[in-house]
């Protein structure tokens, strides 16, 4: 579990001590994708007592399917973001339901998608690029579905934020993102932007969408986001690495000052020390 520190683009009002708990691959729970719903609780249970020990007031929680199979529920029947809303509460503590909008299959899976999968229903935007599935986050319908989702997340469950990591646009593996019939479908609608413009401005749009339907239902929902740490290089000055702005296509500045976003946790994973990607250098920026 990794403590995150926040930044919003309003003064602080209040500290946000929060930290992940992810589900991918098994990293923080549960422990292992055989135990049982009792078991899987229990190991929640421990993980919330820990941070309310620890004066943690809020939890990043990513969920996934935990039967093994995908598409089938656990038995006995339970929700583990129901449940862990429910539990953090009672310790005072805030749950942020975490999504990677255009991930569909992480590397090395085997297992076959249920019939009702972002993949299957849209298999015209799903491309295995970089060893993962990935939804074209230019698709007008991908959006939308993904929009759906946060609105469902938002109606159906008591939690405080919706929140979403770096993962946008894939980081290249010196390959094409392979998008190029989406891109052309929106130039014969009279699209004027060039791609990578295309791109940002597609990402944009998911995320003052998202923002604008999730405050429509419940205006105490926050929408928080987690960047790559580097937003352009030479900003600041003697900042260089990989660019969230070119690479993944996050104008992530923008949304700051557009006010789509309610917070923001870039993921400032570096030393204090080097130049190129110095942490404090970054931080005060």
């Amino acid at each position: 579990m990794d403590v995150k520190c926040c930044f919003s683009s309003q003064p602080i009002k209040e500290e946000f001590r929060a930290t992940w708990i992810a589900t991918v691959s098994n990293v923080d729970w549960p422990s292992t994708r055989t135990a049982t719903p009792t078991q899987q609780q229990s190991e929640l249970l421990n993980i919330l007592n820990a941070l309310q020990k620890l004066n943690m007031n809020a939890v990043v929680f990513q969920s996934i399917y935990l039967t093994g199979i995908h598409g089938k529920p656990p038995s006995p029947l339970w929700d583990p973001l129901e449940f862990i809303t429910a539990e953090a509460h009672k310790r005072n503590i805030e749950v942020h339901a975490w999504i990677n909008p255009y991930r569909a299959r992480m590397y090395g899976s085997t297992y076959e998608l249920a019939s009702n999968h972002k993949a299957k229903q849209f298999p015209k935007y799903a491309y295995t690029y970089n060893k993962y599935m990935w939804m074209d986050p230019g698709s007008v319908e991908v959006q939308e579905f993904i929009v759906n989702v946060t609105e469902d997340i938002a109606r159906r469950y008591d939690v405080d934020g919706i929140h979403m990591n770096d993962y946008f646009y894939p980081y290249n593996d010196d390959t094409e993102f392979p998008d190029g019939t989406t891109y052309a479908e929106y130039q014969q609608q009279d699209g004027k932007l060039n791609k990578a413009d295309w791109r940002r401005s597609s990402v944009n749009t998911l995320i003052q969408t998202i923002y604008t339907r999730i405050h429509g239902i419940k205006p105490k929902v926050k929408f928080g986001i987690s960047p790559f740490g580097i937003w352009k290089n030479g900003v600041p000055q003697g900042i260089h690495g990989l660019s969230s702005y070119n690479i993944s296509y996050c104008d992530s500045r923008m949304w700051l000052k557009q006010g789509f976003v309610d917070y923001m946790a870039p993921q400032l994973y570096w030393q204090i020390d080097p130049p190129a990607r110095s942490y404090l250098a970054l931080l005060n920026w």
